[in-house]
């Protein structure tokens, strides 16, 4: 996509002058004033901005447009649209939507800020009217609730098509140095999320918690927790409005996390103030199961029905659909409850008091830390070393969660350690639990088919129970692949080699 230039008008300046200082050279023709109003979109974890891109529905007096810009150099896509779109995969098939679903993924494109423009159009044409360069004069004003917020900045920005990027470059500059213009340093998304009362970035997933190696272990376990608390909150909206199913994956995650934390670095906090809530946490936890189980079926069947349709399985999604339905609204109950806010309003107090610690407590936080990765990192080899191919369901998924706590312990404190050193062995960890997952989903995807074989029968005949059985071979398949690239990552991962990188990392913070 062509460079485009902004500048901030600084004095009085209407398009009229505009095109005057452009012809000639060039021939300007000046468009009618019209009024438009962009609302930005991103997901949640700002996804979007991240890439450096931006997502928008402009809409004026003739049409309503969906318009991407990517963050590098592919071409700006605008897409009419007749209505609000919620998922990159409801756009219609192409580039647009390729480029975009690329960068959101599975997550909801939600209204992030919103502005409101008077627009003036001088379009660079050449000699058959064609159009080479825009150059749009604007008021912008942020809006707050529909209403507009503050006094307007008035801009003029210069767009190039695909082709004139050295014209648009020589307009912009004759511009700037015949008339009242300023560079506009300014984000526009910037602004309009400010007034929305969100700052791009201001949400993420990931565990960032800066600590100091010699850090009273007691206090840096605090500021995890409260981090982890952060993320849990700033869930539960979503997940209660059904936005996406990320929202109720990153609350079980951060929940998942806090327990972790509470189990392994018990002697840290005190733990008679602290036990209560591990029950409550755990609580929590079996709240989220039934739904995040039923979408993880879901989102693998539907992407399966979109690469390899089989109208024979629309009863059982169907029938998933209800029951998943029916376990949100529950789980929508269990965070609307007095259980859950005493949970979260005792739970926050609880860590932004003082209070002595546990045994470990005044310990520094690397030795600490390091004590329980190597713990961790023990238990997990000791188990995988003990399981065959033939083991039972069960015991694959309790390695799965030894694999997962230690993962959590790594992501914790990995600012005590050294940072490539880490994130690679997180990777490899990663790798690991990941076959384990794939595999215990397989596992209880199957499960559930083989139990739902009657209702089956009974709502989409011999045709759907059929399909269903083909379903439950390819996850019968696809356990014992996931199984056999277990095993072979984990003999690495277990390897001597690997214990060794692992303990002079997490026992000598800084990787020193």
């Amino acid at each position: 996509m062509p460079a485009s230039f902004r500048f901030l008008i600084t004095g009085r300046l209407g398009a009229q002058a505009v095109a005057a200082s452009l012809d000639p050279p060039w021939r300007a023709v000046v468009e009618e004033r019209r009024p438009v109003v962009r609302r930005y979109l991103d997901t949640f974890d700002w996804a979007i901005w991240r890439s450096g891109g931006r997502l928008l529905v402009e809409r004026d007096r003739a049409s309503e447009r969906l318009c991407w810009r990517p963050g590098d150099d592919r071409p700006q896509r605008t897409l009419r649209v007749a209505e609000g779109v919620r998922f990159p995969e409801e756009l219609p098939a192409g580039i647009l939507r390729q480029e975009v679903a690329a960068v959101a993924g599975q997550r909801a494109l939600l209204q992030v800020g919103e502005t409101e423009a008077a627009r003036t159009l001088v379009r660079v044409v050449n000699g058959a009217g064609k159009t080479l360069v825009r150059v749009w004069l604007e008021t912008v004003r942020t809006l707050r609730a529909g209403a507009p917020d503050g006094p307007g900045r008035r801009l003029l920005w210069v767009e190039p098509l695909t082709g004139y990027a050295k014209l648009g470059a020589e307009a912009a500059a004759t511009l700037a140095s015949g008339l009242a213009l300023a560079p506009d340093e300014r984000d526009e998304l910037t602004d309009a999320a400010a007034a929305a009362g969100r700052t791009p970035g201001d949400y993420t997933s990931k565990i960032v918690v800066r600590l100091a190696p010699d850090e009273p272990a007691e206090r840096a376990v605090r500021h995890v927790l409260a981090r982890l608390l952060r993320t849990l909150v700033a869930n539960v909206e979503g997940t209660t409005q059904d936005l996406d199913t990320e929202f109720l994956h990153d609350l079980r995650v951060a929940t998942r996390r806090t327990r972790t934390c509470l189990g392994q670095l018990g002697g840290v906090l005190p733990q008679a103030k602290v036990a209560p809530f591990a029950e409550e946490f755990r609580w929590l936890g079996a709240a989220t199961t039934p739904c995040r189980d039923l979408d993880v079926f879901l989102l693998d069947l539907e992407t399966r029905q979109r690469s390899r349709p089989a109208a024979a399985l629309a009863p059982l999604l169907g029938h998933l659909r209800v029951s998943r339905d029916a376990v949100h609204r529950a789980l929508a109950d269990a965070l609307g409850s007095e259980r859950f806010r005493t949970l979260v309003r005792r739970w926050k107090r609880l860590l932004e008091r003082r209070a002595p610690g546990g045994e470990d407590g005044l310990r520094p936080i690397a030795e600490v830390a390091g004590e329980s990765a190597v713990r961790a990192y023990t238990r997990l080899v000791r188990h995988g070393l003990a399981l065959a191919p033939e083991a039972e369901a069960n015991a694959m998924h309790r390695l799965r969660i030894d694999a997962k706590k230690l993962r959590y312990i790594l992501e914790f404190f990995a600012s005590l350690w050294d940072g490539e050193e880490t994130a690679a062995l997180v990777r490899e960890l990663k790798a690991v639990q990941d076959a384990l997952g794939d595999y215990h989903d397989a596992w209880l995807q199957r499960k559930r088919l083989l139990e739902l074989g009657d209702d089956m029968l009974a709502a989409g005949g011999a045709p759907t129970l059929l399909a269903m059985g083909g379903l439950a071979a390819e996850l019968e398949r696809r356990q014992a692949a996931e199984i056999k690239a277990f095993f072979a990552r984990f003999e690495t991962f277990a390897a001597e080699a690997t214990h060794a990188r692992f303990e002079r990392l997490v026992l000598r913070p800084g990787g020193n």
